[in-house]
C-alpha cells in the first residue's frame, strides 16, 4: 500500500475520464452477476474476534516468572478487558452475546453473528482480527527408559531425582478418565518384601498371609497443590470429587462445538473422556507408575515422563456423529488455552493441529501469549506426512515446541487370534474386536473351523455391486456355516448386516477381513448381534484365502488375552509425521522428534468408538510424541523454574541427536523430518548455552509472525529460504551453566555452500550472553532445492547443535519499485544464484482503466454481495493471457475524508457464478487488491462506503476506481530494461529501467520478469506516477 499512497499524494490533478484508458480492460456497466453458492446473509456463524489491546499475559506476564492471575493489578486489567469486549460486542448489534470471553492468552471473544456483523466489527479500530470458527483434528512401552531417564550416570529420573513434582501439565484434548490408576493421588500401603514378590500373589500361603496388606487403604502420595487457580467442573458422570491432588483440575469447553453441529450421542458432556485420546496423552506426559493390562494380559509397569507432575485436563475436543476420533473447534481451543494460562499451568501439551498455512489463527496467538507468560507449549507436528510442507497451524509458530514422531526400541502388543491348522499357517495374527458385538471376555474360548461366506449374489441391497463373500445377503451355504466361524469380506453394507446374516446362518463368531490395510475396530448399533466379531488385515487375509483356494481346512481359536508381540526398531521417522518447510519460510519446523509409534499409555474404558473396557491402549501419532516432550519440559521446569519457554526449547534442540533414519529406513532423516533431531533429555539438563528470548523479543516475534518474516527471531536454528548470493543472520547465546566456559564453532556447511560464523569462538561467564553472525554463501549446484547443515558450539563439556537449512534460488529481486515522471529511469539490485545468460523482460507499462462512481454511506457498516445500501458494483472484463491485474482506490481520488473498501469477486465468463477472491479494508480509502495470473472473464469489483462524509444530498463519496492488467508478452513500447547479459552465481547485478512518453496525471503499472536459462523467474512490479 505504501508505494501507491506515495504516488497518489504526488498527483495533484484528479484523474480525468478523458485520459487514454487501458485497452485490455473494459467496464461492463449493465452486466448482471450472481454469487456462487449464495447463502442467506441472515444466517449466523461463530466468529472469534481479537482486540488490539494486549491480553493479560501479554501486558503483565514475563517468560521467567510464573503467571498469577490473582495479583490485584492483573484482576483489574482483566476486568478492563472484559468491559472493552462488551463495548465492542455491543456494536455488532442488538442480541449478539458472547460465547466465550478470552482475556489471559488472547484478548477477544467468540460470538454467534451474521457475516455482515462480523465484517462490521472487522473495521472497528479496536479490532485486530476476526476469524470464522474452524474445526481442527486431534493429531493422534517404556518411553522413559528409551529416553535414558533412568541412565545410571546422568538420568534425569535416577540421578538428578527429577520427577515433575510441583509442576502442572495442562492437557488440552478430548478429556480425562479420573478413575484411571495413572491419575490417582494415592499409592499402595507399604508391604513386606515377601508380599511384594510373586510368592505373595501366587501361593496359597502367601495370599493368606498378605491378605491384610492388600486390603490396606492407599497412602496419599501427592500434597495439595500450591498457587493453583484452577477448578474441577462438574457435568455428566463427573463431579468435583473426581479431581484429587494428582488430577487437580478439569474443565470442559463445548459451546463452540455445539454452535457448529451436533455432538455424538455417546459423547459425555463433562470433562470425562469418551475418546481415550486425552487420557492417553495425559498419562504419557505425567501418569503415575502403574501396571498395564491390555486385552486381559498384564504387560508390565508403565509410567509417564514426569510421574509426580500434576495434571489439569481441558476438554475442548468432541466426538461428532459418525466420527471415530474427536475434533476441536478453534473457539473452544482458544478458551481452553486462556483458562490454562489463568489457572497457572507450567506446561501445555497440545496434540491438535490443522492444515492451515498461516500461523495467525486464534490458538497460534493464544499460545504465543502463553509463552510470553512463561508457559511452555509442546504442539504436534501433525499426521499429514511424509510429503513436505505438511506442518500447519499452530505447529508452525516459532513460539512453540513442534514435535515430530519417530519409533522407539521395545515391544508392542496387538490383540490376536491363533490359527492352529494348517500347520504352515499356524501362529497368531493381529485382529481388532468389534465395538458393538458381545465381547470375547464374556464368552468361552471359541475353537472352530473358519468357513468363507457365500451369499451367491453380487447385487447389494442398495442396488450396487458387491461380491459373493460380503454377506450383504443371507448366505446360501448356511449348512457349512452352522457351528463355525464365518469369514466375511469387508464392504458393500453395514457391519451389523454382515454379522446378523452370519449369526442367522448358525455361525458362532464372525471374522471380517479387510480389503485394504490393517484391521480396524468395527462400529454398529449394540444389541443387534449375539455372536462376537473381529476383523483381520488384508495381508493376513490373503494368506487364509490362499489356503481356501488350495482346498485346505483352516482352524483357529478366538480367546480374550491372545496377543501378538512384535519388536519395534527405534530411531526411524514415522511416515505420517508432518514435515517442513513451515508456513513461515524462515522458521525451521519441526523442532524435535520424540517417540510416537505404538505408545502404550492410559485409555478410557468409556470410549465410544474403540474396544470398550480397556484402561490401556497402544496409539500412534504426533499426538503421542507431543506429551513426551511436554513431560520432559516439566522435568526441566522443575529443575530450572526461572528458565523461559525459549530456553527450555533451546535446551531440547541444541542437545538433540541426529542418528535417526527416514521413514523408509534407507536414508538419514534431515531437518524437515525432525528439526534439530531426537530429544536427549539428560543432556538437555546441562545444555551449556541457550538461545533465549526476552519479553520484548516475544512482542517482536508476534510482529514477525504476521509479517511471515521471522529470520531475525533468536531461534535455535538458522533458515534461509531465498539464498541467491550471500545472506547473514544474527543469533545470541547465553551461558546457563554454573561456571565460565569457552566455546569454538564447528561448521558443517549445507552442500555446495560455505558458512562463516563471526566470531568463531566465545568465552562467557555464567549468565553472560554473546551474539554472532552466520553468513551463508551459495557456491553451485541445483537451485530451488533445500540443503541442510549445522553449526555446533563446542566446549570441553558441551556440544551446542544448531541446524541450518537453506534454499538457493536463481533470483532474489524486489517485489516492487516505485518511481515518478513522464520520462526517467530507475535501478534495482538483483542477486543471482546461477551462472549463465540473463535478460530482464518488460511487461507494460499499462495505463489504468479509470471508472468513476458514487457510493452511499453504509449506516450498517456491513458489506454484502449487493448493489444497494452503500455498495457500488463495477463489472470489469479481463482478457485471456494476463500476467497480473490490480484494482485500487486512493484517498486523493475521493471527494472528501472517506473510508471506502474494495471487495473483488471472479464471476467466470458469463457472470452466473461469482466467487470471492478477497478484499482490501484499510482504515482510509487507500485500497489495493492484486491478482497474479488472473483467469479470463468478469471481475465484480465492489466499492463499499464503510464511512463517508457529507456530499450534496447526504453522506456518500464520489470516487475513481483504477484497474490495470498486463500480459506476459505485453511490451507497450514505453518501458525498457537492461541488465548484465551474463551472470555468475553468488553475484549481484544492477537492472536499469527506463521509460518515456507517459501521460501526465496518472499512474502506470508494469513489471519486469527475470529471464534465466530455466525460463522466467520472479516478477518485480514497476509503478510509475506522472
Amino acid at each position: 500500500m505504501t508505494s501507491l499512497r506515495i504516488l497518489s499524494l504526488c498527483i495533484l490533478l484528479t484523474l480525468a475520464a478523458g485520459v487514454h484508458a487501458e485497452p485490455s480492460l473494459r467496464e461492463l456497466p449493465d452486466m448482471q452477476v450472481s454469487l456462487a453458492g449464495a447463502e442467506d446473509p441472515s444466517r449466523t456463524k461463530v466468529y472469534i474476534v481479537a482486540l488490539r489491546s494486549p491480553s493479560v499475559a501479554e501486558r503483565q506476564a514475563t517468560p521467567r516468572i510464573k503467571f498469577d492471575k490473582n495479583q490485584p493489578e492483573t484482576v483489574a486489567y482483566a476486568a478492563r478487558l472484559g468491559d472493552e469486549q462488551e463495548r465492542v460486542l455491543a456494536r455488532a448489534g442488538a442480541g449478539v452475546k458472547h460465547i466465550y470471553s478470552y482475556r489471559y492468552g488472547l484478548n477477544g471473544f467468540a460470538a454467534r453473528m451474521t457475516p455482515a456483523q462480523a465484517q462490521k466489527l472487522q473495521h472497528l479500530p479496536e479490532v485486530r482480527e476476526v476469524w470464522e470458527d474452524e474445526v481442527r483434528p486431534l493429531a493422534t512401552r517404556h518411553s522413559p527408559v528409551f529416553l535414558g531417564l533412568f541412565d545410571g550416570e546422568k538420568g534425569l529420573r535416577s540421578v538428578a531425582d527429577l520427577d515433575g513434582d510441583g509442576i502442572v501439565v495442562g492437557i488440552i484434548d478430548s478429556g480425562i478418565t479420573p478413575e484411571h490408576p495413572g491419575l490417582r493421588d494415592t499409592r499402595e500401603a507399604d508391604r513386606p518384601r515377601m508380599c511384594r514378590s510373586s510368592w505373595g500373589e501366587t501361593t496359597l500361603l502367601g495370599r493368606w498371609l498378605c491378605r491384610r496388606y492388600r486390603k490396606a487403604p492407599g497412602v496419599l502420595a501427592f500434597d495439595e497443590p500450591e498457587n493453583w487457580n484452577g477448578a474441577c467442573e462438574s457435568g455428566e458422570r463427573f463431579t468435583e470429587d473426581d479431581c484429587n491432588n494428582k488430577l487437580i483440575g478439569a474443565r470442559w469447553f463445548i459451546d463452540g462445538a455445539l454452535e457448529t453441529g451436533p455432538i455424538d450421542d455417546d459423547e459425555i458432556r463433562s470433562p470425562r473422556d469418551a475418546d481415550g485420546h486425552g487420557t492417553h496423552t495425559a498419562t504419557t506426559a505425567a501418569g503415575n507408575r502403574t501396571q498395564a493390562t491390555i486385552f486381559g494380559t498384564t504387560i508390565g509397569d508403565i509410567e509417564g515422563i514426569a510421574p509426580k507432575a500434576r495434571v489439569a485436563a481441558y476438554k475442548a475436543c468432541w466426538l461428532r456423529p459418525g466420527d471415530t476420533r474427536a475434533s476441536c473447534n478453534t473457539s473452544d481451543l482458544a478458551n481452553a488455552i486462556d483458562a490454562a494460562v489463568a489457572d497457572g499451568v507450567d506446561v501445555i501439551s497440545y496434540s491438535v493441529g490443522s492444515s492451515l498455512t498461516r500461523t495467525t489463527a486464534p490458538d497460534d496467538l493464544a499460545l504465543l501469549a502463553a509463552a510470553r507468560a512463561g508457559v511452555v507449549a509442546a504442539v504436534a507436528a501433525g499426521n499429514e506426512g511424509p510429503n513436505t510442507g505438511t506442518i500447519g497451524s499452530p505447529a508452525g509458530s516459532p513460539a512453540v515446541i513442534t514435535v515430530a514422531a519417530s519409533t522407539r526400541d521395545g515391544e508392542s502388543n496387538q490383540e490376536a487370534l491363533e490359527i492352529t491348522a494348517p500347520t504352515d499357517l499356524a501362529g497368531r495374527y493381529a485382529v481388532r474386536e468389534a465395538h458393538f458385538t458381545p465381547p470375547l471376555e464374556d464368552v468361552d474360548p471359541i475353537e472352530a473351523q473358519l468357513v468363507l461366506v457365500d451369499d451367491d449374489d453380487v447385487t447389494l441391497p442398495s442396488g450396487g455391486t458387491g461380491t459373493e463373500n460380503d454377506a450383504c445377503q443371507p448366505p446360501i451355504n448356511s449348512d457349512e456355516l452352522n457351528g463355525v466361524i464365518a469369514f466375511i469380506q469387508r464392504g458393500g453394507c453395514s457391519f451389523e448386516d454382515k454379522i446378523k446374516h452370519a449369526a442367522d446362518a448358525g455361525a458362532v463368531a464372525a471374522l471380517v477381513y479387510n480389503i485394504a490395510g490393517d484391521p480396524i475396530v468395527m462400529y454398529g448399533e449394540s444389541g443387534l448381534s449375539d455372536i462376537p466379531a473381529l476383523m483381520i488385515g488384508q495381508a493376513d487375509a490373503n494368506l487364509i484365502l490362499a489356503e481356501f483356494d488350495a482346498d485346505n481346512v483352516v482352524e483357529l481359536i478366538l480367546e480374550k488375552g491372545f496377543l501378538l508381540t512384535t519388536s519395534d526398531t527405534g530411531d526411524q521417522m514415522a511416515s505420517f509425521s508432518g514435515r517442513g518447510p513451515a508456513p513461515i519460510p524462515d522458521v525451521l519446523k519441526p523442532d524435535v522428534t520424540a517417540p510416537g509409534v505404538n505408545i502404550l499409555a492410559g485409555f478410557s474404558p468409556d470410549t465410544a468408538y474403540a474396544t470398550p473396557g480397556e484402561n490401556f491402549a497402544y496409539l500412534s501419532g504426533t499426538s503421542m510424541s507431543t506429551p513426551h516432550v511436554a513431560g520432559v519440559a516439566a522435568l526441566l521446569r522443575q529443575a530450572y523454574p526461572d528458565w523461559s519457554p525459549a530456553a527450555i526449547k533451546s535446551a531440547l534442540m541444541t542437545t538433540a541427536r541426529q542418528d535417526v533414519a527416514g521413514s523408509a529406513g534407507l536414508t538419514n532423516a534431515h531437518a524437515f523430518d525432525f528439526g534439530a533431531g531426537h530429544i536427549v533429555p539428560n543432556d538437555a539438563m546441562a545444555p551449556g548455552l541457550v538461545y533465549d528470548i526476552t519479553a520484548a523479543e516475544y512482542d517482536e516475534m508476534e510482529a514477525a509472525v504476521f509479517a511471515e518474516d521471522a529470520g531475525a527471531v533468536n531461534l535455535p536454528s538458522v533458515t534461509m529460504p531465498r539464498l541467491a548470493n550471500s545472506h547473514t543472520l544474527t543469533r545470541r547465546v547465553t551461558n546457563v551453566g554454573d561456571e565460565a566456559g569457552a566455546w569454538t564453532v564447528e561448521v558443517e556447511a549445507p552442500p555446495q555452500t560455505s558458512v562463516a560464523v563471526v566470531p568463531d569462538s566465545i568465552s562467557l561467564a555464567p549468565g553472560e550472553s554473546a551474539s554472532f553472525d552466520v553468513t551463508v554463501n551459495y557456491l553451485s549446484g541445483l537451485l530451488d532445492l533445500w540443503r541442510f547443515g549445522s553449526i555446533t558450539w563446542r566446549s570441553d563439556e558441551h556440544a551446542v547443535y544448531t541446524p541450518v537449512a537453506v534454499r538457493p534460488t536463481s533470483i532474489v529481486a524486489p517485489e516492487e519499485i516505485t518511481s515518478f515522471g513522464g520520462t526517467g529511469s530507475d535501478t534495482f539490485e538483483v542477486e543471482f544464484g546461477y551462472s549463465g545468460a540473463y535478460a530482464p523482460q518488460v511487461h507494460g507499462l499499462a495505463l489504468p482503466l479509470i471508472v468513476t462512481g458514487f457510493v452511499d454511506n453504509d449506516p450498517t457498516k456491513t458489506f454484502t454481495f449487493r448493489e444497494i445500501d452503500g455498495v457500488t458494483r463495477h463489472i470489469i472484463s479481463v482478457p485471456a493471457g494476463q500476467l497480473y491485474a490490480r484494482f485500487a482506490l486512493f484517498d486523493l481520488l475521493t471527494d472528501g475524508d472517506d473510508d471506502l473498501d474494495l471487495y473483488v469477486y471472479y464471476c467466470g465468463l458469463d457472470g452466473t457464478s461469482c466467487t470471492r477472491l478477497g478484499e482490501s479494508g484499510e482504515p482510509t480509502s487507500e485500497e489495493r487488491f492484486d491478482v497474479f495470473r488472473p483467469a479470463e472473464g468478469l471481475y465484480a469489483v465492489h466499492v463499499h462506503g464503510f464511512e463517508t462524509d457529507e456530499v450534496q444530498g447526504g453522506p456518500g463519496s464520489n470516487y475513481q476506481l483504477l484497474a490495470w492488467a498486463f500480459g506476459e508478452a505485453d511490451d507497450r513500447g514505453n518501458m525498457s530494461a537492461s541488465g548484465p547479459a551474463f551472470v555468475s552465481a553468488g553475484t549481484t547485478g544492477t537492472v536499469t529501467v527506463e521509460w518515456q512518453g507517459l501521460v501526465s496525471n496518472t499512474i502506470y503499472l508494469g513489471g519486469i520478469s527475470h529471464n534465466t536459462p530455466q525460463g522466467l523467474s520472479g516478477l518485480t512490479l514497476v509503478t510509475i506516477g506522472n
